[in-house]
């Protein structure tokens, strides 16, 4: 089964293959893409520089957007949002959109694209319009506005307290960002808390998983490699890959995750030892 561990390295950014004149100050770091055996996800980091913009981009796949750090404006169907730290937006398949940085720092965001967007060369995904029409106003992400659909943010302080769910799981808390309701369609993206210790034990899904630590770290086992994940850090497993979480007591942590395909309405998560017990009970 897969699997990919690795760190965030702000000197990994390099020039996006897709976007070429149409972009300028744009960089990314992907975390996972074609060159793994993932088939679902196209994950990683971008960086727009002071000053930087993009023209108007139409994809022929959904993108999900994290902001890290700094200030972004994103232009969607011909309106602008301003996102700050911890805002999120999604851009729906087929929408025009572009971005534009006037801070005096980089904007650094997580961003996931499903259904896989095609490597530079192959079938296009990508179209570009031209140079934006920006407006003079923008409008803040206010989740009580209904005037700003599919968009929100995210502190830490919005998680519920720990949940002891089953045996398997216990002591975590989660704080959905885009799924269905969101509508995303193609993924779900959300915010994993273990505030002290807690478990997460050996399972697999039907879909593949991505991880980015936003703060902490925590003890992982993916097909049997032992890791530990701390800020900065991200992983990555395919459909069917053994994985689990070892929260340390006293360490809390929490990470952006991504699932995609969307999980199925029942059995998205397998743990291991129920149906380890079925060898005990069930003898033919």
């Amino acid at each position: 089964m897969a699997h990919k561990v690795g760190t965030f390295d702000p000197a990994s950014f390099a020039s996006h293959p897709k976007y070429g004149d149409a972009a300028d100050g744009l960089r990314w770091s992907p975390f996972v893409e074609h060159s793994d055996e993932t088939v679902h996800v196209s994950y990683g980091m971008m960086e727009l520089a002071p000053n930087g913009v993009t023209h108007v981009i139409v994809q022929a796949h959904e993108t999900g957007i994290y902001l890290a750090k700094g200030e972004l404006e994103v232009l969607r169907e011909g309106r602008a949002y301003r996102l700050v730290q911890g805002d999120f937006i999604l851009i729906p398949t087929g929408v025009a959109h572009a971005y534009r940085n006037t801070g005096e720092t980089g904007a650094r965001w997580v961003e996931m694209c499903a259904p896989q967007p095609k490597p530079p060369g192959g079938w296009q995904d990508t179209w570009f319009a031209g140079p934006a029409e920006w407006p003079s106003g923008f409008s803040a992400i206010d989740t009580r506005d209904r005037r700003t659909p599919m968009a929100g943010h995210y502190d830490y302080s919005q998680h519920l307290p720990p949940q002891d769910v089953a045996p398997d799981l216990r002591g975590f808390s989660l704080r959905m960002l885009m799924d269905d309701v969101f509508g995303a369609v193609h993924f779900n993206m959300f915010v994993v808390s273990f505030a002290d210790g807690g478990i997460c034990d050996h399972h697999d899904h039907p879909f593949e998983e991505a991880y980015f630590v936003l703060g902490g770290e925590v003890d992982v086992m993916f097909d049997g490699k032992e890791y530990t994940l701390k800020e900065g850090d991200f992983a990555w497993t395919g459909v069917g890959a053994q994985h689990a979480f070892f929260p340390r007591e006293g360490t809390p942590v929490h990470w952006l995750e991504i699932q995609a395909p969307q999980p199925p309405v029942r059995d998205g998560v397998r743990f291991y030892s129920p149906w380890d017990y079925m060898t005990t009970v069930l003898k033919f």
